[in-house]
C-alpha cells in the first residue's frame, strides 16, 4: 500500500486547463480586439469607387499576415473547412465573371475575398489556445455591454443615438424606419439593420454563459447573461430572438442532464424523429416548418415562405452559375430582398457556392464536435462554440447575413477550429480539472521495495 502510495505521488500530474488554473488573459490578441472593436464603428469610408468599411479596413491590413501563419503552419494545419472557405469564394468569384463579366467582378470578389478570408483565417491565425479563446469570448462580452444601454435608449427614445454620433464624424450607416414593436423602436444601435443587431448580440449567450462563467456560481453566470438576452430582446427581431431561444434551450439540456453522457445522442434521436413524422405526415416541408416557427409575424412567415419556395426554384433552374446579383425570378409583389443566408449564395452563384459553404460549416463543427481527449474546460468551449453556430444556423433561416454580421459569422466559424490541434494526451479526467494549484508537487521520499518472497530490498532510486 505504501509502495503504491509513493508511485502515485511521484507520477507525473497532469497539467491543469488555463481556465481551471485562472490563468486567462484579460484580452485577446491586437488584431482579433482591434476586428471587435471595428464591428461596432459604423464609419464608411470611400477611396474612389472602393467603399471600405473599418471593418473592411482592418481585415484589409490583417489578411496577409493571418494568411502567412496559415500557410507556414503557424496556424495549426490546414483543414477540410479551410479549402472550403477558399473554394467558396473561389467558385463566387468564377460565377461572377461568367454572369457579369471581368470588371464588374474584380472589386465584387475582391471584397468577398476580404470579408470572408479574412475575418476567418483572422481568427484561425490568432485564436490559437484556450486563453486566446476565452479571451476572446470576454472581449465580445464587453462589446455587446457596451451597446446595450444605447439599444434601451434607442428603443424607448425612438432615435438613433449612437448613429446620429458618429455621422458628426464621418458618413456612416443610415438609421432606416423601423416601425413599432410594444411601443418601442427596433434597436440599430450601429449596425445597418435593427435584426443584425440582434444577431451579432445573441452569438455572445453561449460564449458568455459557458466559457466565463465556467466554474462561477448561477448568479454570477446569469449575471452576465442577462445583458446578452437584454441587448438582443432590444432588437426586436423574430429570428434573433429565436436563435437566441434555442441557445439558451441548449445551454439548459445541457445543464439539466449534465450527468448523462449519452445527453446530444438523445437529443439528436429527437430531432431526427421529429424530422421524419414531418417528412411523413405534414404538407409542409420541415424548412417551411422551421419558417413558421421562426418569425414573428405571420407576414414575416409568408415572406420567407416564398422566399424559400421561389429561391429554391431559381436555384434549380440556374444550377451552375446562379443569377448573379441582378433580379431573380419570384412572385409578383414580393420583395426583392433574400433574408435568408442558407440560400442566397447559391442564389446568385450556383449550387457549388452552397455546397462549399455548407461543406465549410459543417466540415468544422461536426470534426470539432467529435474531437476526443479535452479537458473539462476545453469540453465547455466546445460546448458555446457549437451552440453559438447553432444560434447562426436558425437566424440564418430568417435574415441575410451581411456588413458586419457576415464577417462575424466567418470569424465565429474559425475561432474553434484550435480545439482540433489539442492533442489527446493534454486530456485529464474531471477530478484532475478541479485542481486550482499548479505548483509541482514535492518530490517523493525514497520508499523500501517489498518482495514477500525475499523481504525488504534496497531502496528505489
Amino acid at each position: 500500500m505504501g509502495a503504491t502510495r509513493s508511485l502515485a505521488q511521484t507520477a507525473p500530474q497532469p497539467e491543469v486547463p488555463a481556465i481551471a488554473a485562472g490563468k486567462v488573459k484579460r484580452w485577446p490578441p491586437l488584431p482579433v480586439l482591434a476586428f471587435l472593436v471595428a464591428m461596432v464603428i459604423p464609419w464608411q469610408i470611400y477611396i474612389g469607387s472602393v467603399h471600405l468599411s473599418c471593418t473592411r479596413l482592418v481585415l484589409l491590413v490583417m489578411l496577409g499576415p493571418a494568411m502567412w501563419k496559415w500557410v507556414t503552419g503557424k496556424a495549426g494545419g490546414i483543414r477540410i473547412p479551410d479549402i472550403a472557405v477558399l473554394l467558396f469564394i473561389a467558385w463566387c468569384g468564377f460565377a461572377t465573371v461568367q454572369i457579369h463579366g471581368v470588371d464588374y467582378a474584380f472589386q465584387s470578389v475582391g471584397m468577398l475575398f476580404i470579408e470572408t478570408a479574412g475575418s476567418y483565417f483572422l481568427a484561425r491565425a490568432y485564436i490559437r489556445t484556450e486563453q486566446d479563446f476565452y479571451a476572446m469570448c470576454r472581449a465580445l462580452f464587453w462589446v455587446v455591454a457596451c451597446l446595450l444601454p444605447f439599444a434601451v435608449v434607442e428603443a424607448v427614445t425612438k432615435s438613433s443615438v449612437l448613429l446620429n454620433f458618429f455621422e458628426k464624424f464621418m458618413p456612416s450607416y443610415s438609421p432606416i424606419d423601423a416601425e413599432l414593436r410594444w411601443d418601442m423602436r427596433r434597436a440599430q444601435v450601429v449596425f445597418q439593420h435593427p435584426i443584425l443587431y440582434g444577431v451579432f448580440c445573441g452569438i455572445a449567450f453561449a460564449p458568455t454563459f459557458l466559457v466565463l462563467g465556467y466554474r462561477k456560481s448561477l448568479a454570477k453566470r446569469w449575471s452576465k447573461t442577462a445583458i446578452i438576452v437584454a441587448a438582443t430582446f432590444f432588437s426586436l427581431s423574430s429570428g434573433p430572438m429565436t436563435a437566441l431561444a434555442l441557445q439558451v434551450g441548449l445551454v439548459g439540456w445541457n445543464w439539466v442532464l449534465r450527468g448523462f453522457a449519452g445527453r446530444w445522442k438523445l437529443l439528436w434521436a429527437i430531432l431526427g424523429s421529429m424530422y421524419l413524422v414531418v417528412s411523413l405526415f405534414s404538407r409542409q416541408s420541415p424548412a417551411q416548418h422551421l419558417i413558421n416557427l421562426v418569425a414573428f409575424d405571420k407576414g414575416s412567415a409568408w415572406q420567407r415562405l416564398l422566399i424559400w419556395e421561389y429561391g429554391s426554384a431559381s436555384i434549380a433552374a440556374h444550377p451552375l452559375f446562379g443569377v448573379g446579383f441582378g433580379d431573380w425570378p419570384r412572385m409578383d409583389g414580393q420583395t426583392s430582398s433574400v433574408d435568408m443566408f442558407w440560400i442566397i449564395s447559391a442564389l446568385r452563384h450556383g449550387l457549388l457556392a452552397g455546397i462549399f459553404l455548407g461543406i465549410a460549416y459543417l466540415g468544422a463543427t461536426i470534426m470539432i464536435g467529435f474531437k476526443r481527449g479535452l479537458s473539462d474546460s476545453q469540453i465547455q468551449c466546445r460546448t458555446a462554440y457549437l451552440i453559438c453556430m447553432v444560434g447562426f444556423f436558425v437566424a440564418g433561416w430568417t435574415v441575410d447575413f451581411w456588413g458586419e454580421v457576415y464577417t462575424a459569422f466567418f470569424f465565429m466559424l474559425g475561432s474553434g477550429l484550435w480545439l482540433l490541434a489539442v492533442p489527446d494526451k493534454a486530456a485529464i479526467p474531471l477530478r484532475a480539472s478541479r485542481v486550482t494549484s499548479t505548483e509541482p508537487s514535492p518530490r517523493a521520499p525514497r520508499q523500501l521495495i517489498v518482495n514477500p518472497r525475499r523481504g525488504a530490498s534496497a531502496p528505489r532510486r
